[in-house]
């Protein structure tokens, strides 16, 4: 059950005063549209907007007070903080009993695979019989119930409403995705994992931090007594090492001298070191980094070969959007997420190795690090033909996107074997027509979503069903 507090009470436990009548408050939410009857409301500064631009629409929600960065003039109680997203997570768990529930929360972040990672551990966790839920860039999934995500790691309020609904569904565990974003944005704030894990780390968000140290730096954090109580680590680069070697929890690395060792041969994924196990995996070389680190975060969370082994038996191990063959049709055809250089080599390579032949089909997204964007375009160079279109513009010219791609491609790749088709959909069925029934083709970029970001508007665009039906035809 959700906890009634007064006003009053969360008032003395932060130190506030509160302007107006003592109120009960059964809910939070950082907007106003997720707001309901007994909510109090937390305005802060957003990138275009301030909360209290949203107040009238969180009240008529049920908002019955508002807490913000500065003093209001409304018709329901109201608090000031000068950063109230700094406590917004500690109120949250206040009301939803987070901190509480005894749920075991398994963390995952990286810059590729987290996603993939954090839907094996759902999937395992249930082929052992047991309830949970699940929060990635998928969805989220509570109960049998699959709900949309439109962030990595929701708001924090969310994320504590989302573990609360959880549990009213039954489950004890949980797998959540934690972005770098939301470790500087409070987004996890009061929320304890029994473990968290790292894959890798490549150039990604740039735009939202320094340099790579910071973008470490952002992620270290998980892994600190505040968050997590122990991590495991998928220690292959030179990030990952620093992480280990400086975590404040106790660790466990998968890698050559460490606890853990992985090898996988012949669709088998093979596990030794502190504790050993055998599954049969047929997706690949490259998801089954992502496996090895699911495995061994439960491991470490104290789950036993023997459950583990039967429970990926049962699973079928799929993510929507991660290298997925979305059709038996010749030519294979496969849709993928990755958005960075290092997602695009590994996909590429992972794919390139399977078959005689790869055309590969490149977007990248506008308003994001566009720094990446030329070291994306040496990644898809091993390509035999690559087809550059575009992905989500926002509010960039996208033919400069495209160029940028095309430039730095062609410094590898001959210009004969680079073509530009701004539509995506008929740029994927060139790329069929133009491979022979025994190759493949993987368009980077799309994965799970089911729109295109264009000038403010999320177009309508499901890139699996538009490949799926040109493959088809």
């Amino acid at each position: 059950m959700k906890s009634k507090l007064a006003i009053s009470a969360l008032a003395r436990k932060f130190n506030l005063s509160v302007n107006g009548a003592d109120v009960e408050i059964g809910s939070v939410a950082l907007a106003s549209q997720l707001c309901e009857p007994g909510s109090l409301f937390i305005a802060t500064q957003g990138l275009k907007h301030h909360g209290l631009d949203f107040l009238d629409q969180a009240i008529s929600k049920g908002a019955v007070a508002v807490l913000s960065d500065r003093e209001v003039d409304a018709s329901v109680p109201s608090m000031v903080h000068p950063d109230p997203k700094a406590i917004a997570g500690e109120i949250a768990d206040e009301i939803f009993g987070t901190s509480e529930s005894k749920m075991m929360l398994l963390g995952v972040t990286g810059t590729n695979g987290k996603t993939s990672t954090t839907n094996y551990l759902h999937q395992i966790l249930s082929g052992i019989g047991l309830k949970a839920g699940m929060s990635a860039s998928t969805n989220r999934i509570v109960g049998d119930t699959q709900l949309p995500a439109a962030l990595t790691s929701p708001e924090v309020t969310e994320l504590h409403h989302l573990l609360w609904q959880m549990r009213a569904a039954g489950a004890q565990h949980a797998a959540i995705e934690v972005s770098a974003q939301a470790m500087i944005r409070h987004r996890v704030d009061a929320v304890k994992f029994k473990v968290v894990g790292f894959s890798n780390l490549s150039r990604d968000h740039l735009d939202d931090f320094l340099d790579m140290d910071q973008y470490l730096s952002a992620k270290a954090e998980l892994f600190t007594p505040r968050f997590a109580e122990q991590g495991v680590l998928l220690v292959e680069d030179e990030w990952a090492k620093k992480l280990y070697e400086a975590s404040e929890i106790p660790v466990a690395g998968i890698g050559e001298g460490l606890e853990y060792q992985y090898v996988y041969r012949d669709e088998v994924l093979s596990i030794t070191g502190k504790q050993t196990l055998d599954v049969c995996f047929p997706q690949g070389a490259l998801m089954a980094k992502n496996l090895v680190l699911a495995l061994v975060m439960l491991l470490e969370a104290g789950f036993s070969p023997e459950q583990l082994t039967q429970a990926v038996a049962k699973a079928d191990l799929y993510v929507p959007g991660r290298l997925e063959l979305v059709s038996s049709a010749k030519p294979h055809v496969y849709v993928d997420y990755a958005h960075t250089p290092a997602g695009v080599a590994s996909a590429v390579a992972e794919i390139a190795a399977r078959y005689p032949k790869l055309t590969l089909v490149l977007g990248a997204s506008g308003n994001r690090d566009l720094g990446k964007r030329a070291e994306m375009g040496v990644a898809a160079a091993s390509a035999d033909l690559l087809i550059i279109t575009d992905q989500h513009p926002r509010d960039e010219d996208p033919a400069s996107i495209r160029h940028a791609l095309i430039s730095s491609a062609a410094t590898k790749l001959d210009k004969g074997r680079i073509l530009e088709i701004p539509d995506p959909a008929q740029a994927i069925r060139r790329a069929i027509t133009d491979t022979d029934s025994e190759s493949a083709v993987l368009w980077c970029g799309p994965g799970h979503l089911t729109y295109r970001e264009i000038r403010g508007q999320k177009v309508p665009f499901d890139a699996r069903a538009i490949a799926r039906e040109a493959v088809q035809s």
